[in-house]
C-alpha cells in the first residue's frame, strides 16, 4: 500500500514537473516568435524619434544613443538567429534560452530609459511629450510580446520608464511634475494588465494541455476558464461547445450560439475561412486580431486576440477557438492614436496626420489623373480676441470655426489644424480652380459671420490661399508652400478674401510676410 502511495505521489509530482517545463518551453517559444516585430519596431521608433528631435537634441548625443540601441538590437538579433538554427522543433531546455531573452529585454529597456532622459530637452515641453508618447506606445507594445514572461516585461518597463519620471521631477514645474505623475500612473497600468495578461496566457496553456487529455476533463476545463473557448465541428462548421465566457464576449445564449456556424459572428467572415485553410495544412493561427460584432447588425463591436487548434470532440475532427478579449486595450491604443495626430483642442487632424491623408490624395490623383486643391486658411483679427476676452473664450472659438469650415464641406474633403489659427483644407477630385475658389468663397463667408460665444458677439474673418495639382504644383511640398504663399498675399492685400496661387508670387513673397493681426 505505501509503496503504491508513493508510486502515485512520484507520478504526480512528475506530471507536475512535466508541466511546468513545458511552461517554460512555450515561454520561449512565443518570446522569441515575437522578437523579429520587435526589433523591427524599436528601430524604426528610434529612427523616427531621432529625426522628430535633431532639431532640438545635439547630434552627438543623437548619435550616441543610436549607436547604445544599435548595439542592442544587434545583440537581440544575434540571439534570435542562434535560437532559430537550434532545434526548435525538440528543445526541451528553455533554461538555457530565456536568460538570455531575459538580458536582452532588460537591455533595451535600459536604452530607452537613457533615451528618454538624452533625447527630452529641457524645457521644450512639446519635444519631452513627444518622446514620452514614443516610450508610452513602446510599453503598450511590450505589454503584449512579453506578458507571458513577468521578468522580461518588468526589467523592460522599469529602466524605460523611470528615468523619464526622474527626468521630469527634475524640471520641477507644475506641467513637468503632472507629466511625470501620469507616466508614473501609466507604468503601474501596464504592469497591472501585463501581469493579467501574463496570467492569461499561462492559463490559456495549461488548459491546451489538459484538454487533451479526457473530453470530460476538456469541457469542465473550458467551461470553468476565464478565456472564450468555443469548440466548432470541422465538417460541419457547427458550435458544438461554447463556454459561459464565450457567450458573455458575444452577448449570447449557449441555445442560439450551438449549431451555428462561427464566423456569422465574425465582421469579416473570410477570415475564419482563411483560418480553416491554415489549419488544414498545418500551419498554427495563434493570437490573431479578429473583429466581432452581432449577425447582421453592428449593436457592438469588440476586438479578440484568437488561437485556433485541431483537436477531437465526440470522436470528430473539430476546431478548438480561444478568444482573449483586448476590447478595453484596443480602444485604449486608439485613444492614445488620436491624441498623437489629433488637435487636443478642435478634435481636428493635426500637421502629421494631414500630411499622410494628402500625400495618398496625391498618390490616387497621380493614378487617375485628377485634380485636388489645398486650402490654406488664415484667420484675421483673432489675436485681438484673445488679448481682450481671454484665451479660453478663443480656444472656444476655434472650436467653433473648426466646425463652420467642417460644414462646408464634402464627406471626401478634409480639414485640419495645423497652427494657432491655421487650418488647411484638402479637396480631392475636384475639376479645376472654380470647384476649389467656390468652397474656399463658402468657408470664408461662413467665417465673416458673427460667433456668439458664452454671451459675446465676436467678428472676425479669414484669409485663404488656393494652390492645385497638379497645375500649381507636383509634390507635398511645393504645393503646401505655394497654397502658403497664396494665403500670405491674400492677408496683404486686405484680408478677408480668397488668392489662387500665381508664380508671379514668389517674387514679391518677402513683402508679404508680415500676417500679424492688427
Amino acid at each position: 500500500m505505501e509503496n503504491r502511495l508513493e508510486k502515485s505521489e512520484t507520478e504526480e509530482a512528475n506530471g507536475i514537473s512535466e508541466q511546468a517545463s513545458d511552461l517554460r518551453t512555450e515561454q520561449e517559444r512565443l518570446l522569441y516568435s515575437n522578437l523579429p516585430a520587435s526589433i523591427a519596431i524599436n528601430a524604426l521608433l528610434a529612427l523616427i524619434l531621432v529625426s522628430v528631435q535633431s532639431t532640438v537634441i545635439p547630434p552627438g548625443r543623437l548619435l550616441g544613443w543610436s549607436a547604445l540601441l544599435g548595439v542592442v538590437l544587434l545583440g537581440r538579433t544575434a540571439l534570435l538567429i542562434a535560437w532559430r538554427r537550434s532545434n526548435t522543433a525538440n528543445r526541451t531546455d528553455a533554461r538555457r534560452w530565456l536568460p538570455g531573452f531575459r538580458i536582452g529585454a532588460i537591455a533595451t529597456g535600459i536604452a530607452w530609459g537613457a533615451g528618454g532622459v538624452l533625447l527630452s530637452p529641457s524645457g521644450d515641453l512639446p519635444h519631452q511629450v513627444y518622446t514620452s508618447f514614443v516610450l508610452a506606445g513602446l510599453s503598450a507594445g511590450a505589454m503584449t510580446s512579453l506578458a507571458i514572461d513577468r521578468i522580461s516585461i518588468i526589467g523592460f518597463l522599469l529602466p524605460a520608464l523611470l528615468p523619464h519620471i526622474a527626468f521630469f521631477i527634475a524640471e520641477g514645474g507644475t506641467l513637468p511634475l503632472g507629466m511625470s505623475a501620469m507616466i508614473a500612473l501609466f507604468l503601474i497600468f501596464i504592469a497591472a494588465s501585463a501581469r493579467q495578461s501574463g496570467i492569461h496566457l499561462q492559463e490559456n496553456f495549461r488548459l491546451r494541455i489538459n484538454a487533451v487529455e479526457s473530453e470530460t476533463h476538456l469541457r469542465e476545463m473550458l467551461e470553468s476558464s476565464p478565456i472564450a473557448a468555443r469548440i466548432a465541428d470541422a465538417a460541419g462548421k457547427q458550435v458544438v461547445f461554447a463556454n459561459a465566457s464565450y457567450l458573455s464576449l458575444i452577448g449570447s445564449t449557449r441555445e442560439q450560439v450551438i449549431g451555428i456556424d462561427p464566423s456569422r459572428y465574425y465582421a469579416h467572415p473570410e477570415e475564419y475561412a482563411d483560418v480553416l485553410e491554415q489549419l488544414r495544412v498545418g500551419t498554427q493561427v495563434t493570437n490573431k486580431l479578429i473583429k466581432l460584432h452581432p449577425p447582421g447588425e453592428n449593436t457592438w463591436t469588440k476586438w479578440a486576440l484568437a488561437s485556433y487548434f485541431q483537436v477531437e470532440y465526440r470522436n470528430k475532427p473539430a476546431i478548438l477557438g480561444w478568444y482573449y478579449d483586448i476590447t478595453d486595450r484596443k480602444k485604449m491604443e486608439e485613444e492614445i492614436e488620436h491624441l498623437a495626430f489629433h488637435d487636443p483642442l478642435t478634435g481636428l487632424p493635426n500637421r502629421s496626420k494631414f500630411r499622410v491623408q494628402l500625400q495618398q490624395a496625391l498618390s490616387i490623383a497621380e493614378r487617375e489623373k485628377s485634380s485636388l486643391a489645398l486650402l490654406f486658411i488664415d484667420l484675421d483679427r483673432f489675436k485681438p480676441v484673445n488679448d481682450q476676452y481671454g484665451h479660453d473664450i478663443g480656444d472656444l472659438l476655434l472650436k467653433v470655426v473648426a466646425e463652420r469650415i467642417r460644414i462646408q464641406l464634402r464627406k471626401s474633403d478634409s480639414v485640419a489644424r495645423i497652427g494657432g489659427d491655421e487650418f488647411v483644407v484638402l479637396l480631392p477630385s475636384i475639376k479645376g480652380e472654380k470647384d476649389a475658389l467656390r468652397v474656399a468663397e463658402k468657408i470664408r463667408h461662413a467665417l465673416n459671420q458673427p460667433f456668439e460665444i458664452t454671451g459675446f458677439t465676436l467678428g472676425i474673418s479669414s484669409s485663404t490661399g488656393v494652390a492645385i495639382y497638379p497645375d500649381h504644383a507636383g509634390e507635398e511640398q511645393q504645393l503646401m508652400k505655394h497654397a502658403d504663399t497664396a494665403m500670405y498675399h491674400a492677408k496683404a492685400e486686405g484680408r478677408n478674401n480668397v488668392k489662387t496661387y500665381r508664380p508671379e508670387m514668389q517674387e514679391n513673397q518677402a513683402m508679404h510676410l508680415d500676417k500679424a493681426d492688427a
